[in-house]
Order: C-alpha cells, then sequence, then structure tokens
C-alpha cells in the first residue's frame, strides 16, 4: 500500500501551529532587545506561513488571492479571520519591519500579543476546512 502524501494546506497548517507556539513562547520572555528582535523575527515568519496557508486553501477554494491584502480580505469575506482585528495595520507593520533600517519596532512589538490572537484565530479556522 502507497503512503499518501499529506496535502500543501496540511504542511502549511502544520509549519502555521509551529510558528505560533514559537510566537507565545517569545512573547513570554523578558522584554529585553534580544527577545523584542526574536519576537518580531517570529512575527515575520508567522505571517508569512499565514499567508501561504491563505494563498493554498484559497486555491484550493478557486478563490482570488494573490496579494497580501487580497488574501486577507478574501480571508475576511469567508469568515476565516475576525472582523474587527485591524488586519490593515498588521500588514503595514510587517511591511515596517522588513524595510532597513528597522523603524519604532517597539510599537509594532506591543502588538504582538494581539496579532497572535488573531493568528490563532485564522489557524483555528483554516485548520477546520482542510
Amino acid at each position: 500500500m502507497e503512503e499518501i502524501s499529506p496535502s500543501e494546506s496540511q504542511v502549511l497548517l502544520t509549519h502555521f501551529d509551529w510558528n505560533l507556539q514559537r510566537l507565545a513562547e517569545v512573547l513570554k520572555q523578558d522584554q529585553n532587545d534580544y527577545f523584542k528582535g526574536a519576537a518580531l523575527q517570529r512575527f515575520r515568519h508567522t505571517y508569512d506561513i499565514a499567508i501561504k496557508a491563505i494563498r493554498s486553501i484559497s486555491r484550493w477554494k478557486n478563490l482570488s488571492c494573490q496579494t497580501d491584502e487580497q488574501c486577507f480580505r478574501t480571508a475576511l469575506e469567508n469568515g476565516w479571520l475576525e472582523k474587527q482585528h485591524p488586519w490593515a495595520e498588521m500588514i503595514e507593520d510587517y511591511k515596517q519591519i522588513n524595510q532597513k533600517p528597522q523603524t519604532d519596532t517597539e510599537s509594532v512589538y506591543l502588538k504582538l500579543a494581539s496579532y497572535h490572537k488573531a493568528f490563532s484565530y485564522l489557524f483555528t479556522n483554516l485548520k477546520v476546512l482542510s
């Protein structure tokens, strides 16, 4: 009997879950420069994998998802995201921490706990779909 490999979405969701756990762990650490930098890096990874997971499931459901904004809009329209979360702000924060030199990372760091909660909600809804 040939073993069936997991779908792309399932693999991405496994990585999404792992990144969520690592983000939660680093947010519990001391608030020094090292752990703040690690938390921002973990946010970046979690964001990236969230977009990949949304794209994968969107492709599977024949939904449009080209840009990050469009992916979040598709997820929102399909009930995968919390409506009250400021997703546009998260996208801007993601772009901000990817710029060189990074500026005002402290304000982004202070939002990471709420971003983690929003990502967890998204993960739970995507997991049900896969």
